[in-house]
């Protein structure tokens, strides 16, 4: 192993304890891993989890989505949720999550994978720069609250 360690990603496609309190450990805060939903989201074929170790320690994870058209174009996907704890940052862990996630999105029928970001995310932004990412200008999000959260 070289000093600069051993980077793996991997889709999960179940959760235990040890991993559960690992992804609790990078998700935002007010946010946990919880059992029911997380196994209705990992039964799904059309999500995905992928998890970054760093000589086996989980550093980081990523979710998406496929969104299935139904138009003449294939499917695409969805970016939804990425993170990197802090001590891992800047080390490819990041950029090894999105090829992880390109590569699934195109094995899927994927044409496009595509995230959002705060404007002032400057990290994120980077990060999605780096990997052949192409902002697109002009658009805004809308949030529908559809309930207590």
């Amino acid at each position: 192993m070289s000093s600069r360690g051993l980077l793996t990603v991997r889709r999960e496609t179940s959760v235990d304890a040890v991993l559960a309190a690992d992804l609790d450990a990078m998700f935002d805060e007010g946010v946990s891993w919880d059992a029911e939903q997380g196994q209705r989201f990992l039964a799904h074929p059309d999500t995905l989890l992928l998890v970054a170790r760093w000589n086996g320690e989980a550093c980081g994870f990523l979710t998406a989505y496929r969104l299935q058209r139904f138009d003449r174009r294939p499917a695409e996907m969805l970016l939804y949720e990425i993170g990197v704890q802090e001590p891992f940052q800047r080390r490819g862990a990041g950029r090894a999550l999105v090829e992880e996630a390109k590569r699934w999105s195109a094995g899927v029928g994927a044409d496009e994978l595509w995230v959002m970001t705060e404007d002032d995310n400057v990290p994120a932004r980077a990060l999605y720069t780096t990997t052949g990412g192409r902002e697109e200008p002009g658009f805004t999000m809308f949030d529908y609250g559809l309930g207590p959260r």
